[in-house]
């Protein structure tokens, strides 16, 4: 598990005397940390059916709070959301969730059955999810760290993302990509949007997808951000399939490369040297699956 320079310090024992403090009817049940490749949240199972999420780093403070209040409002998809059952808040400053522990594996390639079937969910849940209200929702931007923003608006960050990794990609084909994708604008209303649908937020029982999880990148925005998953999840036999389902057009498969481009630049450039080798390994498969890996 990765940890960071400004990781809010947590353990068993500050978050067993959160549990005695704010819900005692669970406080005797067994407590454990789960190991997770996330960056922003530590999770901890209370007894066999529940979880415990709380910020690991100030950044994600704000994200989490946003999503314990969406979440009752993101319910009724095809696909499961988690269920919140206690929002509780920390002396230090912020707020925990309890929420259902949602049975299943992480949608690795190895886990799933049948890559069209999945894709096929998937883009169903998505179509789904367009048609939540948007009344009142968080717009893509500061409450979701950009996710679903125009993508022109992250030229400044994704350009030297690009020469910095420069050594494992074609950096002059990865810049004329994010160019023309630019040029692909949403012009469309805004719609709820996950913001990070990659394997580890996707559960899969009996190699069946069956539910989507952490949703603290969710806001309403462009849905290209979620339809970039055609690149870094959607294994590439059942590409074709996902994007017939939602009927994207040019522009927003376009703009699904520009997204999925965006984040595997960022995540590399960062993460390299050990800092978190799951979060590059999936990069790079992005980044070959775009046609961009020497």
């Amino acid at each position: 598990m990765t940890e960071y320079s400004d990781e809010i310090p947590l353990n068993d024992a500050f978050v067993a005397q959160l549990l005695s403090e704010q819900t005692p009817h669970w406080a005797n049940l067994p407590l454990r940390r789960v190991v997770s490749s996330g960056t922003d949240n530590a999770i901890f199972r209370i007894g066999d059916k529940l979880l415990l999420r709380i910020p690991r780093r100030p950044s994600a403070v704000a994200l989490l709070s946003k999503e314990l209040q969406w979440l009752p409002h993101l319910q009724g998809l095809p696909l499961e959301a988690p269920v919140l059952r206690f929002r509780g808040h920390s002396k230090r400053g912020f707020d925990f969730g309890i929420l259902d522990w949602m049975e299943g594996q992480t949608a690795t390639p190895e886990q799933v059955g049948n890559w069209q079937e999945a894709a096929l969910s998937l883009a169903d849940f998505l179509k789904a999810l367009h048609l939540k209200d948007t009344r009142g929702a968080p717009l893509a931007g500061d409450s979701n760290s950009r996710r679903g923003v125009a993508l022109r608006e992250l030229t400044e960050v994704t350009r030297p993302a690009i020469d910095l990794v420069a050594d494992e990609i074609d950096a002059s084909r990865a810049h004329a990509l994010w160019e023309e994708a630019c040029t692909a604008e949403f012009l469309q209303p805004p719609v709820w949007l996950h913001g990070d649908l990659k394997a580890d937020n996707l559960i899969v029982r009996d190699g069946v997808l069956r539910g989507v999880i952490d949703w603290g990148l969710s806001a309403v925005g462009d849905p290209a951000a979620d339809y970039a998953t055609a690149w870094f999840w959607v294994d590439p036999s059942a590409r074709a399939q996902f994007r017939d389902r939602l009927a994207l057009d040019d522009n927003d498969w376009l703009r699904s490369q520009g997204w999925a481009l965006y984040g595997a630049v960022i995540a590399l450039s960062y993460f390299r040297g050990g800092k978190n080798d799951a979060l590059c390994r999936q990069s790079r498969l992005t980044l070959s699956r775009l046609g961009l890996l020497i």
